[in-house]
């Protein structure tokens, strides 16, 4: 279940400021993501508010056909979204060309509540930030690992199990 812009007060993305000010100028494309945390947070605010052909915009244009239009509408469209946690980041910046995000994104579906978790490589095109591929072959960080009964990271006072271990 999108939120229309309309609705959305302060962004999805979980920076803390208003829509207005902090994702819904890429959605229009009235600015460009300078750094692949704040592409990853657009589109994120994306699913979220259902701007669907954003995300379709973002993605790397050597992978666009690789991507299926429909079952991202239909995810966007179907799926309560709870918020973005970012895990990790590596590169990204201004002056970088490659950036690597491990990030969760929490969201309800179908009355199943579920903790997604991707490790996304981001790369430049002509200048622009673009989402390029889910890192499968990459470690996933390993410290700090908690145990299902540990109090959450997230800082709920949730177990984790309860929490971000869904």
């Amino acid at each position: 279940m999108t939120q229309t812009a309309e609705v959305m007060k302060e962004c999805p993305c979980g920076s803390g400021i208003n829509f207005e000010g902090c994702c819904q100028p890429f959605h229009l494309g009235l600015e460009k993501a300078e750094t692949a945390e704040a592409l990853l947070r657009s589109r994120y605010s994306a699913f979220v508010s259902g701007a669907v052909p954003y995300i379709m915009e973002t993605h790397h244009p050597e992978k666009r056909n690789e991507i299926d239009e429909n079952g991202i509408r239909d995810w966007a469209e179907q799926a309560t979204w709870y918020g973005l946690e970012i895990a990790n980041v590596e590169g990204g910046g201004k002056d970088d060309d490659e950036g690597v995000i491990e990030f969760y994104a929490k969201y309800n579906q179908e009355g199943k509540t579920y903790n997604h978790h991707e490790l996304s490589l981001f790369k430049k095109h002509d200048g622009a930030w673009y989402f390029y591929d889910v890192q499968k072959n990459r470690p996933v960080r390993t410290e700090n690992k908690l145990g299902r009964n540990d109090p959450c990271h997230c800082g709920s006072g949730k177990k984790y199990k309860k929490c971000h271990g869904l």
